[in-house]
């Protein structure tokens, strides 16, 4: 059968770190850094396109030869703990079930669950399943005994091992964990999980030095992980680049520096039958996912100036035509930023965009923070670090809403 595990793959240079976790149905394949990036400068001096070109390019090998660090799990390491993980706390007798819940944890699934439902599709989906059950307690009113999303997050505290803290930068982790549980919530053709799910299809490659063709598995993940510090320092050498050469990088917003990490990545090695070599590839989405999730890694030691300095790449809209290679029939490729979770210190809290305004919720209070400029400067202000990002398609999103 067929063990879904995951991988991270960091690499370190020049004080930038890119991360990438993946969800993969086979190891064959591991994520290698770019020693090119393919920038197109049209209409400029061809002395300036070919300056523009090669700094990227210099940038790209840098990477490539920068001293990588790859760590995987074993396919059975990685299952095991999974289900050591999601089902521990199910049998009473388990010592590990009788000691009590991490406050940390319990705050940050709280937030997790927050954000989730602030994502329309989710939220639609999971209550018409929830609605779908024919055996719920009622009140004399006519309304549920339990809240739908009570009953999900006493499910979830059933059926996860919350009795740890997260480690650093591992709220992500936690939520790939739910959303791997979730399917047991009910059962159904397509689980809330499946929302969250970018499939990359990597067309076969003949390599470039010995013209052996290797055909690539169907990837599955769910989103991209970047690093604080990466954001900061490839915004920086963008901005190099605009002042270099103006007419052809003028823009380096969000998804464009996204797109340069996503490229820095895209290198893979031939087989083994052929000469082993590095050959650069290209991750194709045929299906755009009704849910694209960034997470953004911090240090934990940044200062207001660097959090500010991150925080200020972000954008409340993308294209992800313009991060991966999109070939499906969908004109419809833009996303919305509706929810966060967010981290300062050891508590968790979830940002959202609620009636035309951002609100910040602390566990079950909430404050009315004003327009993006005004959350980025809370963001400074407050050391709070954004490290999950929930963009919703805004065209399945905004017609949920008007059917509401």
């Amino acid at each position: 059968c067929n063990v879904i595990f995951s991988f991270r793959a960091s690499f370190r240079t020049n004080h930038v770190t890119l991360t990438w976790r993946n969800l993969t149905d086979s190891d064959s394949s591991n994520p290698c850094l770019s020693s090119s990036l393919l920038f197109k400068a049209s209409l400029i001096q061809r002395e300036r396109e070919d300056a523009s070109v090669d700094f990227l390019k210099d940038s790209a090998v840098n990477f490539a030869d920068s001293e990588s660090i790859v760590e995987m799990e074993s396919p059975k390491v990685h299952e095991a703990g999974k289900v050591e993980e999601t089902h521990q706390k199910v049998d009473p007798e388990s010592e590990e079930s009788k000691e009590d819940p991490n406050a940390t944890r319990v705050l940050a699934l709280d937030m997790i669950l927050k954000s989730l439902m602030k994502i329309s599709v989710f939220l639609s989906d999971f209550l018409l399943e929830f609605c779908q059950e024919t055996h719920h307690s009622l009140t004399e009113d006519g309304e549920y005994a339990v809240t739908p999303s009570t009953q999900l997050r006493d499910f979830l505290l059933s059926n996860l091992n919350v009795t740890h803290p997260l480690e650093a930068n591992g709220v992500f982790d936690f939520l790939v964990t739910i959303l791997e549980v979730l399917p047991l919530w009910r059962s159904v053709e397509e689980p809330l999980s499946s929302k969250f799910e970018v499939y990359h299809q990597v067309a076969k490659k003949i390599c470039n030095r010995c013209k052996l063709v290797t055909v690539y598995p169907v990837e599955r993940s769910y989103g991209l992980i970047v690093v604080a510090s990466s954001l900061r320092e490839i915004k920086a050498k963008m901005f190099f680049m605009v002042f270099m050469t103006q007419p052809a990088f003028k823009d380096f917003a969000f998804e464009n520096i996204l797109k340069v990490i996503r490229i820095a990545l895209m290198m893979m090695t031939c087989d083994k039958e052929g000469c082993g070599k590095q050959n650069y590839v290209e991750r194709v989405i045929s299906k755009l996912p009704a849910v694209f999730t960034i997470a953004v890694e911090w240090e934990k030691n940044e200062t207001e100036e660097d959090i500010f300095a991150t925080t200020s790449v972000l954008a409340t809209e993308i294209d992800i035509s313009e991060i991966f290679k999109y070939e499906g029939d969908s004109l419809f490729t833009k996303y919305r930023l509706v929810s966060m979770v967010c981290c300062h210190g050891d508590q968790y809290s979830c940002i959202a965009y609620e009636n035309r305004s951002w609100v910040i919720h602390f566990g079950s209070q909430n404050e009315v923070s004003g327009d993006w400029n005004r959350v980025l400067s809370i963001f400074a202000k407050l050391k709070i670090r954004p490290e999950i990002l929930f963009f919703e398609n805004v065209m399945g999103r905004d017609q949920i809403v008007s059917r509401n």
